[in-house]
Order: C-alpha cells, then structure tokens, then sequence
C-alpha cells in the first residue's frame, strides 16, 4: 500500500482547506516573483511499503532515482526522507516511510509527461497503488 492511496479518503473540508490554502499561493501574478524566476515546483510523494513483500530499500530507491528520475531531470533535484499515515476505510492508521522528490521545472506538457512516467514506473517496479503528484508555482532564484 503506498501512502498517496490514502489520499482518495480524505475528509471533503481537509480537502476544501487544503485546495483553499493552495489556490491562494496560485493568486500571485507572474510579475509578482522578484527575487528571480518563476518556474514550477512538483513535489511527488513514494511510499515504501509494498503489500505482501519487504519495504522498498534505500538502495532500490537511489537506483530508481538514478536511472528513471535523473536521466529525464539532469539540472537537479531534491529527495528527502518522511513518516506519512494514511487512514485506511476499516478505520486503521497506517504509518508508512516514504520519500519526497522535488522537481523545479518550466511546467511544459513535456515535462509534466516526464513527472508522469516517473511516477508510472515506480507504480509498476515497486507494486504501488499510486505516487501522490503537487505542483504549484514557485519564486526561484539560484543567487
């Protein structure tokens, strides 16, 4: 089980919030970035449980990130470790590590077909039931 799968089971006013607290980052204009560029940040959330079958290893991760992820965004990226829980419909609350990979990109239909692939072939190697996807606008400067 992944621990974006739980994300369909949200409460519908977590939901107004959070879609609330994020339109509100999306209201700045494009002239409004001062300090740099605007370029489009997507944060993708990998559970590393697997049903059935030992945790995703960190070595199966870098692995991953080395030849799925890098080749498609050499200008970086960013993975960082974290504890999710989901609540599952029979009312358990699973804890489950995950990693969280940041991508700063020109938010192209090309890029986000990269994004995607990504996350399908994680999906497929790792027996996921999903990879939870965010992207919002970011105000970016390398100084």
């Amino acid at each position: 089980m992944s621990l974006a799968s739980g994300v369909s089971r949200l409460s519908p006013a977590l939901v107004l919030a959070l879609g609330l607290s994020l339109s509100a980052c999306g209201g700045v204009p494009e002239t409004a970035c001062l300090v740099g560029s605007e370029l489009f940040r997507t944060e993708l959330f990998f559970g590393m449980n697997r049903e059935n079958d030992v945790p995703v290893t960190d070595a199966e991760f870098d692995d991953f990130v080395d030849t799925v992820v890098t080749p498609r965004f050499r200008d970086g990226l960013t993975v960082y470790d974290a504890d999710g829980q989901y609540l599952m419909n029979n009312g358990n609350l699973i804890h489950e590590n995950s990693k969280i990979l940041v991508l700063l990109h020109d938010g192209s239909a090309a890029r986000s077909a990269d994004i995607n692939a990504i996350r399908e072939e994680y999906k497929q190697r790792f027996h996921q039931e999903s990879v939870l996807r965010i992207d919002s606008p970011s105000c970016v400067a390398f100084d």
